[in-house]
Protein backbone atom coordinates (compact mmCIF):
# COMPACT_ATOMS: atom_id res chain seq x y z
CA UNK A 1 0.00 0.00 0.00
CA UNK A 2 1.64 3.51 -0.62
CA UNK A 3 0.12 7.17 -0.64
CA UNK A 4 -0.34 7.42 -4.17
CA UNK A 5 -3.31 4.45 -3.47
CA UNK A 6 -4.80 6.39 -0.82
CA UNK A 7 -5.10 9.67 -3.11
CA UNK A 8 -6.49 7.78 -6.23
CA UNK A 9 -8.66 5.20 -4.45
CA UNK A 10 -10.03 7.53 -1.28
CA UNK A 11 -9.11 11.11 -2.50
CA UNK A 12 -7.20 11.66 0.90
CA UNK A 13 -3.82 13.99 0.07
CA UNK A 14 -1.94 15.57 2.64
CA UNK A 15 -0.89 12.30 4.50
CA UNK A 16 1.81 9.96 4.44
CA UNK A 17 1.09 6.65 4.86
CA UNK A 18 2.27 4.06 7.51
CA UNK A 19 0.79 0.70 7.91
CA UNK A 20 -1.83 -1.34 7.68
CA UNK A 21 -3.78 -3.72 9.63
CA UNK A 22 -6.81 -5.90 9.93
CA UNK A 23 -9.75 -6.16 12.76
CA UNK A 24 -12.78 -8.46 11.20
CA UNK A 25 -13.90 -6.66 8.57
CA UNK A 26 -12.46 -3.34 8.67
CA UNK A 27 -8.82 -2.62 7.24
CA UNK A 28 -7.49 -0.21 9.05
CA UNK A 29 -4.83 2.33 7.27
CA UNK A 30 -2.20 4.30 9.63
CA UNK A 31 -1.16 7.66 8.20
CA UNK A 32 0.17 10.80 9.45
CA UNK A 33 -1.04 14.63 8.35
CA UNK A 34 1.95 16.30 6.67
CA UNK A 35 3.65 19.21 8.25
CA UNK A 36 2.88 21.23 5.71
CA UNK A 37 -1.12 21.04 6.60
CA UNK A 38 -0.14 21.92 10.13
CA UNK A 39 -0.99 25.40 9.80
CA UNK A 40 -3.50 27.86 12.09
CA UNK A 41 -7.12 27.01 10.98
CA UNK A 42 -7.82 30.81 11.91
CA UNK A 43 -5.14 33.12 10.26
CA UNK A 44 -3.42 30.84 7.81
CA UNK A 45 0.03 30.85 9.61
CA UNK A 46 2.74 28.06 9.02
CA UNK A 47 4.70 28.96 12.05
CA UNK A 48 3.33 27.14 14.74
CA UNK A 49 4.86 24.81 17.58
CA UNK A 50 2.92 21.02 18.22
CA UNK A 51 0.82 21.34 21.70
CA UNK A 52 -0.39 17.37 21.94
CA UNK A 53 -1.29 14.88 19.14
CA UNK A 54 -4.12 12.22 18.64
CA UNK A 55 -5.14 9.35 16.54
CA UNK A 56 -8.63 10.50 14.48
CA UNK A 57 -10.64 7.91 12.87
CA UNK A 58 -12.20 8.63 9.67
CA UNK A 59 -14.43 5.80 7.69
CA UNK A 60 -13.32 5.62 4.03
CA UNK A 61 -15.50 2.96 2.25
CA UNK A 62 -15.45 -0.53 1.07
CA UNK A 63 -12.52 -2.00 -1.47
CA UNK A 64 -13.83 -5.25 -2.29
CA UNK A 65 -15.82 -6.71 0.54
CA UNK A 66 -13.68 -5.24 3.14
CA UNK A 67 -14.46 -2.13 4.98
CA UNK A 68 -11.94 0.81 5.04
CA UNK A 69 -10.59 3.01 7.77
CA UNK A 70 -7.97 5.79 8.38
CA UNK A 71 -6.71 6.49 11.39
CA UNK A 72 -4.80 9.51 11.48
CA UNK A 73 -2.54 11.02 13.29
CA UNK A 74 -2.42 14.48 13.83
CA UNK A 75 -1.29 17.35 16.36
CA UNK A 76 -2.42 20.19 18.57
CA UNK A 77 -0.93 23.27 17.30
CA UNK A 78 0.09 26.87 18.77
CA UNK A 79 0.02 29.93 16.05
CA UNK A 80 3.07 31.80 17.07
CA UNK A 81 1.20 34.88 15.32
CA UNK A 82 -2.13 35.11 16.59
CA UNK A 83 -1.73 32.63 19.55
CA UNK A 84 -4.73 30.15 19.09
CA UNK A 85 -4.38 26.74 20.56
CA UNK A 86 -6.43 24.45 17.70
CA UNK A 87 -6.43 21.34 15.65
CA UNK A 88 -5.25 21.60 12.16
CA UNK A 89 -7.90 21.27 9.06
CA UNK A 90 -7.97 17.76 7.71
CA UNK A 91 -8.06 18.78 4.16
CA UNK A 92 -10.35 15.51 2.91
CA UNK A 93 -12.94 15.39 5.43
CA UNK A 94 -15.44 18.55 6.67
CA UNK A 95 -15.95 19.52 10.31
CA UNK A 96 -15.61 16.96 12.97
CA UNK A 97 -17.40 14.12 10.74
CA UNK A 98 -16.03 10.89 10.93
CA UNK A 99 -15.89 10.00 6.81
CA UNK A 100 -14.02 11.48 4.84
CA UNK A 101 -15.93 12.88 1.39
CA UNK A 102 -15.43 10.51 -0.73
CA UNK A 103 -17.44 8.01 1.69
CA UNK A 104 -20.27 10.87 1.34
CA UNK A 105 -20.49 10.13 -2.10
CA UNK A 106 -20.35 7.03 -2.27
CA UNK A 107 -22.96 6.83 0.24
CA UNK A 108 -25.16 9.49 -2.13
CA UNK A 109 -24.30 7.05 -5.13
CA UNK A 110 -25.89 3.56 -3.20
CA UNK A 111 -29.08 5.94 -2.03
CA UNK A 112 -30.31 6.19 -5.55
CA UNK A 113 -30.56 2.23 -5.53
CA UNK A 114 -31.15 1.48 -1.94
CA UNK A 115 -33.07 2.31 1.23
CA UNK A 116 -31.10 4.33 4.29
CA UNK A 117 -31.23 1.15 6.27
CA UNK A 118 -29.74 -1.80 3.22
CA UNK A 119 -27.10 1.14 2.68
CA UNK A 120 -26.09 1.35 6.66
CA UNK A 121 -26.14 -2.36 6.56
CA UNK A 122 -23.72 -2.66 3.45
CA UNK A 123 -21.46 -0.48 5.04
CA UNK A 124 -21.36 -1.41 8.00
CA UNK A 125 -22.15 2.06 9.81
CA UNK A 126 -25.20 3.37 11.58
CA UNK A 127 -28.57 4.17 9.73
CA UNK A 128 -28.09 7.94 11.31
CA UNK A 129 -25.19 8.43 10.02
CA UNK A 130 -26.21 7.63 6.02
CA UNK A 131 -29.63 9.84 7.05
CA UNK A 132 -27.45 13.08 7.97
CA UNK A 133 -24.89 12.72 4.73
CA UNK A 134 -27.97 12.15 2.66
CA UNK A 135 -30.12 15.46 4.76
CA UNK A 136 -26.62 17.53 4.32
CA UNK A 137 -26.72 16.91 0.54
CA UNK A 138 -30.46 18.27 0.16
CA UNK A 139 -30.68 20.94 2.57
CA UNK A 140 -27.26 22.29 0.13
CA UNK A 141 -29.52 21.55 -2.91
CA UNK A 142 -32.94 22.82 -1.78
CA UNK A 143 -31.47 25.96 0.44
CA UNK A 144 -32.98 28.31 -1.45
CA UNK A 145 -35.86 27.30 -4.57
CA UNK A 146 -35.96 29.70 -7.28
CA UNK A 147 -39.20 31.03 -8.09
CA UNK A 148 -38.92 33.59 -10.92
CA UNK A 149 -39.56 31.36 -14.12
CA UNK A 150 -42.89 29.66 -12.62
CA UNK A 151 -45.67 30.16 -14.72
CA UNK A 152 -48.34 27.53 -13.62
CA UNK A 153 -48.37 26.06 -10.12
CA UNK A 154 -50.42 22.62 -8.77
CA UNK A 155 -51.55 22.50 -5.19
CA UNK A 156 -53.02 19.08 -3.51
CA UNK A 157 -53.27 17.42 -0.55
CA UNK A 158 -52.10 14.07 1.03
CA UNK A 159 -52.07 12.32 4.21
CA UNK A 160 -48.55 12.52 6.29
CA UNK A 161 -50.14 10.09 9.38
CA UNK A 162 -53.44 8.57 11.20
CA UNK A 163 -55.83 11.31 12.64
CA UNK A 164 -56.27 13.52 9.67
CA UNK A 165 -52.94 15.41 9.74
CA UNK A 166 -51.96 16.35 5.73
CA UNK A 167 -49.28 18.16 4.14
CA UNK A 168 -50.22 20.37 1.13
CA UNK A 169 -47.60 20.28 -1.83
CA UNK A 170 -47.04 23.52 -4.55
CA UNK A 171 -45.73 21.98 -7.84
CA UNK A 172 -44.29 24.01 -10.67
CA UNK A 173 -46.43 22.10 -13.55
CA UNK A 174 -43.45 22.63 -16.10
CA UNK A 175 -40.91 20.88 -14.69
CA UNK A 176 -43.05 18.68 -12.01
CA UNK A 177 -40.60 19.85 -8.93
CA UNK A 178 -42.02 20.40 -5.88
CA UNK A 179 -41.57 24.27 -4.59
CA UNK A 180 -42.80 23.84 -1.18
CA UNK A 181 -43.99 21.41 1.36
CA UNK A 182 -46.38 22.44 4.13
CA UNK A 183 -47.61 20.86 7.18
CA UNK A 184 -51.50 21.45 7.22
CA UNK A 185 -53.98 22.13 4.27
CA UNK A 186 -55.88 25.28 5.66
CA UNK A 187 -55.94 28.29 4.75
CA UNK A 188 -53.79 29.86 7.36
CA UNK A 189 -51.07 27.03 6.82
CA UNK A 190 -50.47 27.68 2.93
CA UNK A 191 -50.98 31.59 3.39
CA UNK A 192 -47.19 32.21 4.20
CA UNK A 193 -46.13 30.63 1.58
CA UNK A 194 -48.53 32.51 -1.28
CA UNK A 195 -47.16 35.67 0.20
CA UNK A 196 -43.80 34.67 -1.20
CA UNK A 197 -45.05 34.13 -4.40
CA UNK A 198 -46.85 37.30 -4.46
CA UNK A 199 -43.66 38.81 -3.87
CA UNK A 200 -40.95 36.62 -5.99
CA UNK A 201 -42.87 34.67 -8.65
CA UNK A 202 -43.75 37.72 -11.30
CA UNK A 203 -44.55 35.37 -14.29
CA UNK A 204 -47.20 33.59 -12.55
CA UNK A 205 -50.12 33.18 -14.67
CA UNK A 206 -52.23 29.98 -13.37
CA UNK A 207 -53.07 27.81 -10.65
CA UNK A 208 -54.78 24.29 -10.60
CA UNK A 209 -56.08 22.94 -7.86
CA UNK A 210 -59.34 21.33 -6.65
CA UNK A 211 -62.57 22.97 -5.36
CA UNK A 212 -61.19 23.02 -1.78
CA UNK A 213 -62.94 26.54 -0.13
CA UNK A 214 -59.16 27.05 2.27
CA UNK A 215 -57.33 27.33 -1.03
CA UNK A 216 -59.24 28.81 -3.32
CA UNK A 217 -60.16 31.72 -1.31
CA UNK A 218 -56.36 31.69 0.09
CA UNK A 219 -55.26 32.40 -3.19
CA UNK A 220 -58.19 35.12 -4.41
CA UNK A 221 -56.45 37.41 -0.87
CA UNK A 222 -53.06 37.07 -1.60
CA UNK A 223 -52.69 36.62 -5.90
CA UNK A 224 -56.23 38.26 -7.19
CA UNK A 225 -54.54 38.48 -10.64
CA UNK A 226 -53.62 35.38 -10.61
CA UNK A 227 -55.99 32.49 -12.63
CA UNK A 228 -57.63 29.48 -10.55
CA UNK A 229 -58.30 26.67 -12.41
CA UNK A 230 -59.93 23.92 -10.91
CA UNK A 231 -58.76 19.88 -11.74
CA UNK A 232 -60.69 18.14 -13.87
CA UNK A 233 -60.42 15.02 -11.66
CA UNK A 234 -61.92 16.58 -8.82
CA UNK A 235 -64.43 17.79 -10.95
CA UNK A 236 -65.38 14.21 -12.11
CA UNK A 237 -64.46 12.69 -8.69
CA UNK A 238 -66.98 14.71 -7.10
CA UNK A 239 -69.88 13.97 -9.78
CA UNK A 240 -68.82 10.42 -9.29
CA UNK A 241 -69.79 10.95 -5.99
CA UNK A 242 -73.34 11.86 -6.41
CA UNK A 243 -73.58 8.93 -8.78
CA UNK A 244 -72.74 6.58 -6.39
CA UNK A 245 -74.75 8.45 -3.09
CA UNK A 246 -77.65 8.12 -5.63
CA UNK A 247 -76.94 4.57 -6.12
CA UNK A 248 -76.90 3.68 -2.42
CA UNK A 249 -79.95 6.26 -1.21
CA UNK A 250 -81.66 3.91 -4.31
CA UNK A 251 -80.57 0.86 -2.94
CA UNK A 252 -81.59 1.44 0.35
CA UNK A 253 -85.30 2.04 -0.39
CA UNK A 254 -84.82 -1.62 -3.04
CA UNK A 255 -83.52 -3.22 -0.01
CA UNK A 256 -86.72 -2.37 1.84
CA UNK A 257 -88.53 -4.05 -0.92
CA UNK A 258 -86.72 -7.49 -1.12
CA UNK A 259 -84.74 -6.17 -4.23
CA UNK A 260 -80.71 -6.21 -5.12
CA UNK A 261 -81.49 -5.11 -8.57
CA UNK A 262 -77.83 -1.92 -8.28
CA UNK A 263 -76.08 -4.43 -6.09
CA UNK A 264 -72.79 -4.82 -7.98
CA UNK A 265 -72.33 -2.31 -10.28
CA UNK A 266 -70.82 0.48 -8.61
CA UNK A 267 -67.79 -0.39 -11.01
CA UNK A 268 -70.14 0.01 -14.06
CA UNK A 269 -72.02 3.22 -13.24
CA UNK A 270 -68.38 4.91 -12.47
CA UNK A 271 -66.20 4.13 -15.13
CA UNK A 272 -66.11 6.05 -18.37
CA UNK A 273 -68.59 4.49 -20.77
CA UNK A 274 -66.44 3.89 -24.04
CA UNK A 275 -64.09 1.48 -21.71
CA UNK A 276 -66.49 -0.68 -20.94
CA UNK A 277 -66.92 -4.09 -23.13
CA UNK A 278 -70.19 -4.90 -24.77
CA UNK A 279 -70.58 -7.07 -21.87
CA UNK A 280 -71.23 -4.35 -19.51
CA UNK A 281 -72.76 -2.08 -21.49
CA UNK A 282 -75.52 -4.44 -22.01
CA UNK A 283 -75.83 -4.95 -18.45
CA UNK A 284 -76.14 -1.36 -18.07
CA UNK A 285 -78.35 -0.70 -20.81
CA UNK A 286 -81.02 -3.55 -19.47
CA UNK A 287 -80.89 -1.82 -15.83
CA UNK A 288 -81.19 1.23 -17.46
CA UNK A 289 -84.68 0.66 -19.19
CA UNK A 290 -86.13 -0.50 -15.72
CA UNK A 291 -84.55 2.55 -13.66
CA UNK A 292 -84.78 5.85 -15.50
CA UNK A 293 -83.50 8.49 -12.34
CA UNK A 294 -80.07 6.05 -12.93
CA UNK A 295 -79.86 6.97 -16.36
CA UNK A 296 -80.44 10.56 -16.26
CA UNK A 297 -77.53 10.54 -13.98
CA UNK A 298 -75.48 8.16 -15.32
CA UNK A 299 -75.90 10.02 -18.58
CA UNK A 300 -75.18 13.45 -17.23
CA UNK A 301 -71.99 12.15 -15.88
CA UNK A 302 -70.92 11.37 -18.97
CA UNK A 303 -72.06 14.72 -20.61
CA UNK A 304 -69.87 16.24 -18.38
CA UNK A 305 -66.76 14.40 -19.25
CA UNK A 306 -67.18 16.03 -22.62
CA UNK A 307 -66.89 19.43 -20.94
CA UNK A 308 -63.05 19.25 -21.28
CA UNK A 309 -63.08 18.54 -24.53
CA UNK A 310 -64.76 21.77 -25.92
CA UNK A 311 -62.46 23.95 -28.16
CA UNK A 312 -64.20 27.30 -27.40
CA UNK A 313 -64.40 29.07 -24.59
CA UNK A 314 -68.03 30.99 -25.94
CA UNK A 315 -69.80 27.28 -26.37
CA UNK A 316 -68.22 25.98 -23.09
CA UNK A 317 -69.89 28.69 -21.24
CA UNK A 318 -73.02 27.97 -22.62
CA UNK A 319 -72.31 23.80 -22.13
CA UNK A 320 -71.96 24.46 -18.35
CA UNK A 321 -74.66 27.26 -18.35
CA UNK A 322 -77.08 24.14 -19.67
CA UNK A 323 -75.95 20.92 -18.18
CA UNK A 324 -76.25 22.85 -14.39
CA UNK A 325 -79.70 23.94 -15.78
CA UNK A 326 -80.68 20.62 -16.52
CA UNK A 327 -79.22 18.65 -13.54
CA UNK A 328 -80.90 21.34 -11.29
CA UNK A 329 -84.51 20.91 -13.11
CA UNK A 330 -83.78 17.08 -12.79
CA UNK A 331 -85.11 16.87 -9.16
CA UNK A 332 -82.17 14.39 -8.05
CA UNK A 333 -81.02 15.70 -5.06
CA UNK A 334 -77.38 14.68 -5.39
CA UNK A 335 -76.83 15.87 -9.05
CA UNK A 336 -78.63 19.15 -8.18
CA UNK A 337 -75.84 19.58 -5.72
CA UNK A 338 -73.26 19.20 -8.07
CA UNK A 339 -74.83 21.51 -10.27
CA UNK A 340 -75.08 24.46 -7.52
CA UNK A 341 -71.24 23.75 -7.00
CA UNK A 342 -70.21 24.28 -10.24
CA UNK A 343 -72.48 26.86 -10.84
CA UNK A 344 -70.83 28.72 -8.03
CA UNK A 345 -67.01 27.86 -8.96
CA UNK A 346 -68.05 28.80 -12.76
CA UNK A 347 -64.50 31.14 -13.18
CA UNK A 348 -62.49 28.08 -12.23
CA UNK A 349 -63.76 25.92 -14.63
CA UNK A 350 -63.65 27.82 -17.51
CA UNK A 351 -60.09 29.51 -17.14
CA UNK A 352 -59.41 26.10 -17.87
CA UNK A 353 -59.68 27.10 -21.33
CA UNK A 354 -57.38 29.97 -21.34
CA UNK A 355 -54.48 28.03 -19.75
CA UNK A 356 -55.13 24.51 -20.43
CA UNK A 357 -53.42 22.70 -17.13
CA UNK A 358 -54.52 20.62 -15.12
CA UNK A 359 -53.40 18.36 -11.92
CA UNK A 360 -52.12 15.85 -13.31
CA UNK A 361 -48.53 15.99 -12.83
CA UNK A 362 -49.58 16.71 -8.76
CA UNK A 363 -51.90 13.85 -8.81
CA UNK A 364 -48.96 11.24 -9.72
CA UNK A 365 -46.37 13.05 -7.28
CA UNK A 366 -48.76 12.45 -4.51
CA UNK A 367 -48.38 8.75 -5.57
CA UNK A 368 -44.91 8.96 -5.68
CA UNK A 369 -45.01 10.35 -1.88
CA UNK A 370 -47.36 7.48 -0.85
CA UNK A 371 -44.47 4.63 -2.27
CA UNK A 372 -42.27 6.64 -0.85
CA UNK A 373 -43.52 6.93 3.13
CA UNK A 374 -44.51 3.14 2.28
CA UNK A 375 -41.23 2.12 1.42
CA UNK A 376 -40.05 4.05 4.31
CA UNK A 377 -42.07 3.09 7.04
CA UNK A 378 -43.01 6.47 7.61
CA UNK A 379 -41.23 9.22 8.22
CA UNK A 380 -40.75 10.86 11.86
CA UNK A 381 -38.02 13.74 10.97
CA UNK A 382 -40.72 16.47 9.04
CA UNK A 383 -37.73 18.57 7.72
CA UNK A 384 -35.71 15.35 6.34
CA UNK A 385 -39.27 13.92 4.89
CA UNK A 386 -39.84 17.88 2.96
CA UNK A 387 -36.28 17.67 1.96
CA UNK A 388 -36.67 13.96 0.04
CA UNK A 389 -39.95 15.67 -1.25
CA UNK A 390 -38.01 18.52 -2.88
CA UNK A 391 -35.64 16.31 -4.15
CA UNK A 392 -38.47 13.72 -5.70
CA UNK A 393 -38.68 15.37 -9.27
CA UNK A 394 -35.30 14.11 -10.04
CA UNK A 395 -35.55 10.58 -9.24
CA UNK A 396 -36.67 8.33 -12.26
CA UNK A 397 -35.62 4.77 -10.69
CA UNK A 398 -37.67 2.62 -8.03
CA UNK A 399 -38.38 4.70 -4.94
CA UNK A 400 -36.61 4.14 -1.63
CA UNK A 401 -37.06 5.23 1.90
Amino acid sequence: MSTSILYHVFGLKGITYQSTSYKGPWVVFRARLKDHFHRCPKCGSRDVVFKGNKTRHLILGVIGRKHCQLALDIHRIQCKSCGQIRWPKVPFADGKHRFVRSFALTVLDLLRFGTIQSVARYLDVSWDLIKEIHRMKLMGLYRRIPLHKVTYIGIDEFSIRRGHHYMTIFVDLKTGRILKAVEGKSKESIMPFLKTLATKAKRLKGIAMDMSHSYYWAVQEVLPNVAVIFDRYHVMSLMNQAVDEFRRDYQRQLDQLGQKTLKGIRFLLLRNYDRLDERCKGRLERLFRVNQPLYLMHTMKEQLRLFWEITDPKEARSFLQTWCRDAMASGIRPLARVARTLAAYRTGLLNYFQHRITNGIVEGLVNKIKTLKRQAYGFRDMSYFKLRLYHLHTQRYSLTG
